[in-house]
């Protein structure tokens, strides 16, 4: 019986990593309703020039959009974003927790934070000559790569 059932569960893991795959499109409507009001509300006249949707196994989604300027979004599977990538150009700062505004402000005075990520420890931010800052949860700074 324990043959049968770890057979039985092996090919149901196979049949979900060959249907496991990513979808390019440029519907908008494919993003859950959460990410399409955040792009709307913090991105002025954003055009999404494509969307990635890349279904992982056991139907997780994750959402990766990129708009005409080159701004870069990820989404988790209910539209929450996760990281945001604006290359050159300022991450909007109603996105950067106050904590980690201040500190950029103080120690960086000339910088702009151009892509901010969001882990489980705290926020990665990423300044325009490409330092990356790391913040705990509480928005305490932790470490600096360069």
């Amino acid at each position: 019986m324990k043959k049968v059932l770890s057979i039985l569960v092996m090919a149901l893991v196979a049949v979900q990593f060959a249907f496991a795959g990513d979808v390019i499109t440029q519907d908008v409507k494919q993003l859950p309703l959460t990410a399409r009001n955040f792009i709307n509300q913090y991105f002025s006249k954003p055009q999404i020039s494509h969307i990635k949707i890349e279904s992982e196994v056991l139907q997780s989604k994750k959402y990766e959009v990129l708009l005409t300027d080159r701004t870069e979004i990820d989404f988790d599977s209910k539209g929450n974003w996760v990281e945001i990538n604006c290359n050159k150009a300022a991450v909007p700062a109603a996105l950067i927790p106050v904590s980690v505004k201040e500190y950029v402000k103080t120690n960086f005075p000339k910088e702009k934070i151009t892509k901010i990520e969001r882990k489980r420890s705290g926020v990665e931010v990423e300044l325009s000559n490409d330092y990356s800052l790391k913040f705990n949860n509480k928005g305490k700074f932790v470490s600096m790569d360069d």
